[in-house]
């Protein structure tokens, strides 16, 4: 089992009591990537959203410049002192601290939000909402597939999806942000549900571990065999979201939960859940909120938001937020880009963060994009 991901899964569980007293700040300056303007970064988290964030901001290797522990109580002070010094500052809190920061707090974010699809209206309707290569994949599979599946409910099918489809498949998809759920924990779903197995030919390449609950099917884990992109690059992931869908359908099962993502747009995870027609909410376990602190729209700032869009609530409603790093503001032929390229069902619409701008510019989609 990955050693890094037990101990980020350990931080997240002791997260909120700890947060209540003490947690850590590190102040990190480098240069954005592509760009040679430098940004320096205050993260106060007990968590691992530093470790996510830094290679997606940070061109070359960033330095940390100090690290130290705040007593949570005196973190308004904090963020007062270094508010001139800093091009931003994250704080990942407990939940109890939101009236407390919220009106200070520029944006606010959750680490990860979650992802449905609704299935109650057919096929056609599902395909409708496919984006791109998954809805050629999707017609491609009903005409001419490639990939077959079979339901298992077969231990020794389990084993093989476990130890050798989802264990290597998430070490090396997530590397040192990989975290193993226990195999009883695994083990425990299968027994509640079932495997969809994917197979090219004679043989078994991946797998999805389905769950039904409360007339939802719930996509709970994924694996390729042995991990290898050989076969992510002719279609088994792809296959997955398929089958399942496919399942969902023939079953009268009217919603998937395709489980959580990081909210960033440019997360590989997010992303293939919105090319699959995801509705995206807030994540409703979720024990923390994430605080954006941002002292002015600089041209750094809206360089950082244009490499890295994310997700963020204004008055409880989800938005997008995007990076316009331009002297002009965006036409009508700009936003119905911006809305294609980024906007998913779910969001309210899309806030723009512009060089030296006091008011964002906050644009929604029509129906056509809903």
């Amino acid at each position: 089992m990955n050693k890094t991901g037990v101990i980020n899964k350990l931080k997240s569980k002791a997260y909120p009591l700890v947060s209540r007293y003490w947690i850590h700040a590190a102040l990190v300056e480098g240069k954005l990537k592509n760009t040679d303007e430098v940004f320096r970064c205050l993260f106060v988290e007990n968590n691992n959203l530093m470790t996510y964030m830094l290679p997606r901001m940070y061109g070359e290797a960033s330095v940390v410049l100090r690290t130290w522990r705040i007593w949570t109580p005196l973190l308004k002070n904090v963020l007062n002192t270094y508010s001139r010094s800093v091009d931003m500052a994250i704080a990942v809190l407990p939940l109890g601290y939101r009236a407390e920061f919220e009106e200070s707090a520029t944006f606010k974010s959750q680490m990860l939000i979650r992802s449905f699809i609704d299935t109650s209206g057919g096929p056609e309707e599902v395909r409708k909402h496919l984006r791109d290569n998954k809805r050629r994949f999707y017609n491609k599979m009903d005409k001419n597939p490639t990939f077959s599946c079979r339901i298992s409910k077969d231990l020794k099918d389990f084993d093989l999806f476990y130890n050798e489809m989802h264990v290597p498949h998430t070490q090396k998809r997530f590397e040192d942000l990989a975290y193993l759920d226990p195999y009883e924990q695994i083990q425990d779903w299968f027994l509640r549900g079932f495997l969809l197995l994917i197979e090219e030919g004679n043989m078994t390449v991946a797998g999805v571990l389905c769950t039904i609950d409360n007339d939802v099917l719930v996509f709970r884990r994924t694996g390729v065999l042995n991990g290898d992109e050989e076969y992510v690059k002719r279609g088994a992931s792809s296959a997955q979201y398929y089958f399942t869908l496919k399942f969902a359908l023939e079953h009268g099962i009217p919603r998937v939960d395709l489980m959580r993502s990081r909210p960033f747009f440019n997360d590989g995870v997010y992303n293939t859940k919105r090319k699959w027609g995801a509705e995206i909410y807030p994540d409703d376990v979720t024990r923390s909120w994430v605080f954006f602190f941002i002292p002015e729209y600089s041209r750094k700032v809206a360089s950082l938001f244009e490499m890295n869009p994310l997700i963020v609530f204004k008055e409880d409603k989800m938005y997008g937020l995007v990076g316009w790093n331009n002297q002009n503001p965006p036409s009508a032929k700009d936003e119905k880009e911006l809305i294609q390229k980024y906007f998913s069902p779910g969001l309210n619409g899309l806030i723009l963060v512009q060089p030296h701008s006091e008011n964002l510019t906050t644009f929604f989609p029509n129906e056509t994009y809903r």
